[in-house]
């Protein structure tokens, strides 16, 4: 057998169906053919022309953290995963193949046992990180119970390992022994969930938070440098002008599905003021892809004359004015229903920079997503087929009239730097609630000012968006809307609806159907009550440099940085 990417050939023993031995050829093997007793191999001709030189990807506001417990708004190939891997992860590929889940640092993807409680892998043997020591079983125990003590917004994924609830209450406690049993000397780590969870492959994979860590990292943000990992690269620099990534000179490529070798020797995270700035510099030469939208007058332009460094790529994102439920005004549902009815969401579509960009829904969920069925009822003249057509503000001041809160005090907040959020956003969503009637005051501030703490006590923010990092619901509904969900703020909370959430999980491996069905109730469920002001889906437009070859995007991780070439 020709192993096409690991530069090898190898011997399957017919009998049992398994690889009994396996030869580098020092080439990638194109044909194989047997004759005279021997064994002859083609290799195709070796081209590392598309090896070498430095991708500069230009972005605003800078970045959350280089350390992988943390969430770095930007996708794992494009961040993180050059320099962290897995146990699981989508293929490294453009396309439906990109849906795919492959091994990574695993050798396979298990099949659980325990009726889905329990997931056991046996781990690559000899894989370096990039200080040189050797990853073993016991460092991916040791990375989750880093979660929880660090209060990883990570950690809530991993909640149904036997031993989280005790690691939510006790952090700095954290022992997880008893939910993720490892043995270094035979490479295994064995998970133990409290009941089963058909998603936690996909968990596995979400940014990099379940990525091994080695013995001496310490439990809290490092203040120089960034941990070992076992990716294509290392970070070898980080501050407030950019993140620098070099090749790791350990790293050996063991899956071209997973984790494919890079092309550029280096790759550069540059920031800069502003999204018309980071336009301009891929538009002149300065850099080669731009994370982020493109103002509209430069799309617009470069439409007509440059169409080539032009990529539209569809997205299962929604964005969305995210409402705390549990402080007023917002715990009057007539408000929040207000909010929903007044809001122009073609006039949110435009701030985006039209159709090309955005397009107006009023539900969490986003189209392509099992569940998704399109459902408005906050809008003008309600359609059979759920489309939102225009804002009923005489319906929303009706609302606000009746609850008592005219004139009260609303703190809005937003991102003054965000790059895929207009800042005219947030300021047209002050707009709307100061036609409400209400006091409202806009804060703008830059993303990395932003904590956790301070989110939980903001009444709504106009920054929310989010991209499924697998193609299921259960990858960011329960994140923001189950009780404990780790990216909900504690903003909203139904057990009853956590039951269903909960039900369709545990539908999806067996019954579809039904799990569809229960998506589609929670979606509509979700919207009735106001739970968010969605406002558009997005389309993901990007630009890149007249250099830039070989572009690849992943439908859920985005552009894939090391595959590029530069000419």
């Amino acid at each position: 057998m020709a192993n096409r990417y690991s530069h090898s050939i190898s011997r399957i023993e017919p009998r049992r169906n398994e690889v009994a031995g396996t030869v580098l050829i020092g080439g990638q093997p194109t044909s194989l053919a047997s004759g005279m007793g021997k064994l002859w191999v083609g290799v195709a001709a070796s081209d590392t022309s598309h090896r070498g030189g430095t991708l500069v990807l230009v972005a605003t506001g800078g970045f959350g953290s280089v350390d992988p417990a943390f969430f770095n708004l930007t996708g794992p190939p494009q961040f993180g995963g050059l320099a962290y891997d897995t146990l699981v992860t989508f293929q490294h590929t453009d396309g439906e193949d990109g849906l795919r889940l492959v091994p990574d640092l695993a050798l396979a993807v298990p099949t659980p046992s325990d009726g889905g409680a329990t997931y056991a892998f046996r781990i690559h043997p000899r894989i370096r990180y990039s200080d040189g020591r050797i990853v073993k079983a016991s460092d991916f125990r040791r990375a989750i119970e880093r979660l929880f003590r660090l209060g990883s917004p990570g950690s809530s994924y991993f909640a149904g390992i036997i031993g989280a609830a005790a690691c939510t209450r006790q952090s700095q406690r954290c022992d997880l022994s008893r939910g993720i049993a490892t043995d270094d000397a035979t490479g295994t780590v064995v998970f133990h969930l409290a009941r089963p969870d058909p998603n936690f492959l996909f968990k596995l994979t979400e940014q990099d938070f379940a990525s091994p860590i080695p013995p001496g990292t310490p439990d809290h943000e490092p203040s120089s440098g960034a941990p070992p990992g076992t990716g294509p690269y290392k970070i070898a620099s980080a501050d407030r002008t950019e993140v620098r990534f070099v090749r790791n000179p350990y790293f050996r490529e063991w899956s071209h599905a997973a984790q494919p070798d890079g092309n550029p020797d280096n790759i550069v995270w540059r920031f800069v003021a502003s999204q018309r700035d980071a336009a301009t510099k891929v538009e002149q030469g300065r850099g080669d892809w731009i994370y982020g939208l493109i103002p509209s007058a430069q799309y617009r332009r470069l439409r007509l004359e440059d169409p080539a460094r032009l990529h539209s790529n569809t997205l299962f994102e929604v964005d969305f004015v995210h409402l705390n439920t549990h402080r007023a005004p917002f715990d009057d549902i007539r408000v929040r229903r207000a909010l929903n009815y007044a809001i122009d969401r073609a006039r949110g579509a435009r701030l985006y920079g039209g159709r090309s960009f955005a397009t107006p829904t009023c539900q969490p969920l986003a189209p392509g997503l099992p569940g998704y069925s399109r459902y408005c009822p906050f809008t003008l003249h309600p359609r059979p087929n759920g489309a939102w057509t225009a804002p009923n503000l005489a319906r929303a001041k009706q609302l606000v009239s009746a609850s008592g809160t005219r004139a009260e005090r609303v703190d809005l907040w937003g991102q003054a730097n965000d790059a895929y959020i207009p800042r005219s956003v947030p300021v047209y969503v002050a707009h709307v609630l100061r036609s409400l009637g209400y006091r409202t005051h806009l804060h703008l501030a830059p993303i990395a000012s932003i904590t956790q703490a301070m989110r939980r006590r903001h009444q709504l923010s106009a920054d929310g968006d989010w991209l499924a990092d697998y193609p299921d619901p259960s990858s960011y509904i329960p994140q923001f809307f189950a009780c404990g969900g780790g990216n909900g703020n504690g903003y909203y909370c139904d057990p009853q609806l956590d039951r269903k959430m909960r039900e369709a999980s545990l539908l999806d491996p067996h019954d579809p159907a039904k799990a569809t069905a229960v998506w589609t109730a929670i979606d509509h469920q979700l919207t009735d009550d106001a739970a968010w002001v969605p406002t558009v889906n997005v389309r993901d437009v990007e630009l890149v440099s007249r250099h830039l070859h070989n572009y690849q995007y992943n439908p859920i991780w985005g552009f894939l940085a090391d595959q590029a070439w530069l000419q």
